[in-house]
């Protein structure tokens, strides 16, 4: 998984690096020291260097109890270094380096003082498979360790991938190992490989609880009794792409680590039982673009990270850490959590609390900058934070001495070998306060000098090595002090490379062959070594992948695909007999072709993740392009690729730049194409679709089709659609809920609508004689319980106006009128009562708005309205007549038609002195003096 736990790569092998990038020949000597910028700590804190026992890129390390430490790099060597600080290798293990891989794990067994066993996590290949390895080893010798033997197999599972692989191990004290494995999928494009993290009966994508025997815990949150070898018991949790370096929380034992992201985001995770942490549906708390638009991400949900940041200046890469233990460093950092970032160099803090909480986010710009390439972390005794540097190849420990701090002598040299003179320069020492330096040089031949730049000729035959040295000294006496390794009379080797055309560019799996030789004017013909690294540059952000380094005289390895933009920077170096290096550089550029994603309807089509609507690609790459299910409208969706591929596409990069267009419909255009009595109904369109996610149209030649998520697509169209436009339309009475449709009778049209607040359910009905006309709300519930236009009101003929006295509505009918009032709501008055009502000024009568329907009377006999100030009664042989105020009072308190004065023959009308309604059998008179009231018979 190393060096690179990510999608990308890390900053390894800078020196080679930067001589790719400048494109220029380079010559140093080994142990001179390479400039760089000092880091930048809180006022107080210094990193101090340990020794590592390895010469290029550590991995990690792991204490010993007697104060030593084991440390591994990449290329499988496993190196000791005493409490005195001697270092001695103890194995070279075979593994595969390629990328990512390598050597990246070691842990010492909480009984090593008896048990003498060491834990380690490599890659291997075995007839031409890579396997991920998660092994035990016993450690050799009587008192320090001088080997490695007896290895045991613990977890073996094989790698699809050169990254994402098996990385961390700890031996916890209580016996049982923890070990996080990522998803061995590509990281080039989507891989379907990937889901494996979601699939609880894989290693992929999990961090493992179990004991030295392979066995899980019993108190796994998946543990099955029946199969304790299973890797569902051996899952603690899941859902993470490269969860690279964890740690156990020393107060709650929960591990907290940091998952590398995919294009977009890092986090860092308080791991708890059981949870699923969503990659590659999620990453971070986002969801994925591209996975996320696959069926298997349907449903798939994500813990909550503690911390996530974007890809920019914080950092494109996280490694996990570690809780600081001590009491040393100041109160603000006792208890936080130290991680790093690889790609930028830095340090970070953060707090949280008991219940994984974060209290306090990390510091924007780092807790330190220009720290190296931070791939492990740990805590020494006291509690100060340590971590590998793998491109510095050391162990950087992180003190606080408030105070002074010492310089940092760093020096480097030329030598012109003819006249045994060598230039000393020592302008890249650094001191954290910023004091002035002074420069002694002691050049190991029994002379010195002062100065930060000086020279030396030294004597006659020059061809010994001699070993000088540079002391810096600040303003308070503090000293640091940088040995250099010198050959005065030694000539630089000299290497011929030879590469192709200027202007070469490849495709990926062709091959890229260059020749170097090297010879050197005291040893004669030197060994070439080749290296490469392969540059990825995405956005902004550029990041090295290291690759495999090999001796020979030609360099034909096939051109490698890494994403969008990848070039391969090929070194070639020799070294003479004194450590002279010199190296020269080529880089491998990509024959590149556009990939071009068209659609007259825009959607989030991702090519290998990342929304792009044109993206320059390497010609022979793997390409993975997903088209969403749902276009940015919210409404379209996914219909076809026009050359017929599904949805979600893999193809291989022609040498030629290619378009691909997707087609997305609506809902109005998928019944428009498919429905072919709704295609002739409404002819052509005439305009574009119009809308959002919540309602949409399209106008036709023949009419107007709406599309709500809750109505589904309806047209509307002729007479029925002037009249809903003039009104308001779908802002006054919502969509339609049904197309145009025949009514019952045969003879009239109609349309329903969903209406709105204000209207509530609505309806426009045609007919031949009435036109069409707008009925809602109440007054439309009033009419559909009646029996629509086969009740007794028949067709509206006019739409829902206001009443004359500006308090109520009505919509008239063929056969009456449906009335309504705040209070009363809607009732219907038609045929010869209406026409009473009508004689008598509707609404602006005596009577008021109605407050019943036509309503029969208890025998049958005849019908009735009441209103909010009278009734009027109908009867075959009396017809209708009004009856109101005192007189209505008196009568219904007889009993109504049913009193001895039986139905109304008049409605009431002035006589001398007050006021009289006649009845079939009687009459009753009001006194307009006394206020009394008189029923009679005749």
């Amino acid at each position: 998984m190393l060096v690179s736990p990510a999608r990308r790569p890390r900053n390894i092998f800078w020196t080679f690096l930067l001589a790719a990038l400048l494109a220029i020949p380079i010559a140093v000597i080994q142990g001179s020291g390479r400039a760089s910028a000092a880091p930048a700590l809180p006022a107080g804190f210094q990193l101090r260097d340990m020794p590592s026992g390895q010469s290029e890129l550590l991995t990690d390390f792991a204490w010993t109890p007697d104060g030593g430490y084991f440390t591994t790099g990449k290329n499988g060597r496993v190196a000791w270094v005493s409490a005195a600080g001697v270092a001695r290798t103890v194995a070279q293990l075979p593994v595969e380096t390629e990328q990512d891989l390598g050597l990246v794990g070691l842990a010492v067994a909480h009984d090593y003082t008896t048990s003498r066993t060491v834990y380690i996590t490599r890659v291997v290949t075995i007839n031409g498979v890579w396997h991920l390895r998660l092994e035990s080893w016993k450690v050799t010798g009587t008192g320090e360790p001088t080997g490695l033997d007896n290895s045991v197999i613990i977890i073996d599972l094989v790698a699809n991938s050169n990254s994402h692989a098996i990385t961390t191990v700890i031996a916890a004290d209580d016996g049982t190992l923890w070990v996080s494995i990522g998803d061995s999928a590509d990281y080039r494009f989507v891989d379907a490989l990937a889901f494996r993290s979601q699939d609880l009966n894989t290693g992929y994508g999990k961090i493992l609880h179990l004991y030295p025997d392979g066995r899980g815990v019993p108190g796994n949150p998946f543990y099955s009794a029946a199969d304790p070898n299973s890797w569902r018991s051996r899952v603690y949790a899941y859902g993470f792409r490269s969860p690279f370096r964890f740690s156990l929380d020393p107060t709650t034992g929960a591990p907290i680590q940091g998952d590398v992201g995919y294009n977009t985001w890092e986090e860092v995770d308080i791991v708890r039982p059981g949870s699923n942490y969503g990659w590659p549906c999620w990453e971070g708390a986002t969801r994925t673009p591209g996975y996320r638009d696959l069926d298997a991400c349907k449903g798939v949900g994500t813990a909550e990270p503690l911390w996530t940041y974007q890809h920019g200046t914080m950092g494109t890469s996280v490694t996990g850490g570690v809780v600081y233990t001590g009491s040393s460093y100041p109160e603000a950092y006792r208890g936080a959590y130290f991680f790093g970032d690889y790609s930028s160099g830095r340090l970070y803090t953060l707090r949280y609390d008991t219940a994984g909480n974060l209290t306090r986010a990390p510091e924007p710009n780092g807790f330190g900058t220009g720290i190296g390439g931070p791939v492990k972390f740990s805590t020494a005794v006291n509690g100060d934070i340590v971590y590998a540097d793998i491109g510095g190849a050391k162990l950087r420990r992180l003190v606080y001495a408030p105070g002074n701090r010492p310089p940092t002598a760093k020096a480097t040299t030329t030598t012109d070998a003819a006249t045994r003179t060598v230039t000393f320069d020592g302008g890249s020492s650094t001191d954290l306060d910023g004091d002035a330096l002074t420069y002694e040089w002691d050049f190991g031949d029994g002379t010195s000098a002062t100065g930060m730049r000086v020279s030396h000729q030294y004597a006659a035959p020059g061809t010994e090595p001699l070993t000088a040295r540079l002391t810096v000294r600040d303003a308070a006496g503090a000293t640091g002090t940088a040995d250099i390794v010198v050959v005065p009379a030694n000539n630089a080797p000299e290497l011929t490379l030879t590469t192709p055309p200027a202007g070469t560019v490849f495709k990926v799996g062709e091959p890229v062959h260059l020749t170097a030789t090297a010879q050197d004017a005291e040893d004669g013909p030197l060994t070439v070594t080749w290296s490469s690294v392969i540059l990825h540059c995405s956005g902004p952000y550029c990041h090295e992948h290291p690759g495999t380094s090999f001796d020979g005289g030609t360099y034909d390895v096939p051109f490698t695909d890494h994403g969008d933009n990848t070039s391969l920077v090929l070194t070639a170096s020799a070294r003479d007999e004194h450590g002279v290096v010199a190296s020269a550089t080529y880089t491998a550029k990509p024959k590149l072709r556009t990939l071009e994603i068209a659609g007259a309807t825009p959607a989030a089509v991702t090519v290998n993740a990342v929304a792009v609507r044109s993206v320059p690609i390497t010609v022979g790459a793997t390409v993975t392009v997903i088209a969403p299910e749902v276009a940015v409208d919210g409404v379209a969706t996914f219909a076809s690729w026009t050359d017929g591929a599904p949805r979600a596409r893999e193809l291989v990069m022609p040498d030629n730049d290619l378009t691909l267009t997707t087609t997305y419909l609506t809902p109005i255009d998928r019944r428009y194409q498919g429905d072919g009595q709704f295609r002739t109904q409404l002819g052509a369109p005439t305009g574009p679709e119009t809308g959002d996610a919540a309602l949409r149209y399209r106008d036709f030649a023949g009419g107007r089709a709406y599309w709500t998520p809750a109505t589904g697509v309806h047209e509307v169209h002729g007479g029925i659609l002037t009249d809903y436009l003039a009104y308001g339309g779908h802002v006054a009475f919502g969509a339609p809920t049904t197309d145009e449709t025949a009514t019952p009778d045969g003879v009239g049209r109609f349309n329903h609508f969903a209406g709105t607040v204000a209207s509530g359910l609505a309806s426009s009905y045609w007919s031949p004689n009435t036109g069409a006309h707008m009925i809602y709300g109440d007054i439309r519930t009033v009419w559909s319980n009646l029996g629509w236009e086969l009740g007794p009101h028949g067709y509206p003929t006019t739409d829902e106006l206001p009443t004359a006295n500006g308090v109520g509505r009505y919509n008239n009918f063929q056969n009456g009128a449906i009335y309504w009032k705040f209070g009363p709501g809607a009732h219907s008055v038609y045929g010869t009562i209406f026409d009473r009502y009508a004689a008598l000024g509707w609404d602006s009568s005596v009577l008021g708005f109605p407050t019943t329907n036509e309503t029969a009377t208890p025998y049958g006999a005849g019908r009735y309205n009441h209103f909010e100030y009278g009734s009027i009664y109908w009867s075959s042989s009396t017809g209708a007549h009004e009856v109101y105020g005192s007189i209505r009072d008196r009568w219904s308190a007889l009993g109504w038609e049913l009193s001895y004065l039986g139905y109304p023959t008049s409605g009431e009308f002035a006589i001398p002195g007050g006021r009289r309604s006649n009845f079939q059998y009687g009459y009753i008179e009001f006194n307009a003096a006394t206020g009394a009231v008189v029923d009679r018979r005749y």
